[in-house]
């Protein structure tokens, strides 16, 4: 394999374990989405180191004639948030065990890394999804339809 094939498949992982890390820190930090409604909302803190949540765009840039509408569509949502980020961490393991086999294998590494891509893309798709979902909710619209390639 070529020294080129190797530096890019490195950069490839490290941005995946950033993006995946964040996603996974955000969670592990004890704060369910729905508990960080009221403080990204209220906080005026500017010394408040709190990394952002998956929902803070939605939240932050919400109406108040929204917010019920959103906290109660990620209230609705959290058991399938909590199973999605169960599967990035095993996911990510096992990424990281293919990075350690030996010998190499750099087809099952690059089929590792790939399912960690998909599934951060799933989880951020579910995020769009349910917030956007509950924001025309809000004003009397009908969700837009959900993407009928992604399994239910």
């Amino acid at each position: 394999m070529s020294k080129l094939v190797i530096v890019l498949l490195a950069i490839s992982i490290s941005i995946n374990l950033l993006v995946a890390g964040m996603v996974v820190g955000q969670r592990l930090d004890g704060v369910r989405p729905l508990g960080r409604v009221n403080v990204v909302r209220g906080d005026a803190n500017p010394n408040n180191n709190t990394r952002p949540g998956p929902y803070d765009l939605f939240v932050k840039n919400a109406p108040e004639q929204v917010l019920p509408f959103l906290k109660d569509a990620i209230a609705a949502h959290q058991d399938l948030s909590q199973v999605q980020l169960q599967q990035l961490r095993d996911a990510r393991r096992e990424a990281v065990q293919q990075l350690k086999a030996q010998p190499f294998d750099a087809g099952a590494a690059n089929a590792a890394f790939a399912r960690v891509r998909g599934l951060i893309a799933e989880i951020q798709q579910n995020v769009h999804e349910t917030a956007l979902g509950a924001y025309a909710r809000a004003y009397g619209q009908t969700p837009p339809s959900v993407n009928p390639d992604k399994p239910q």
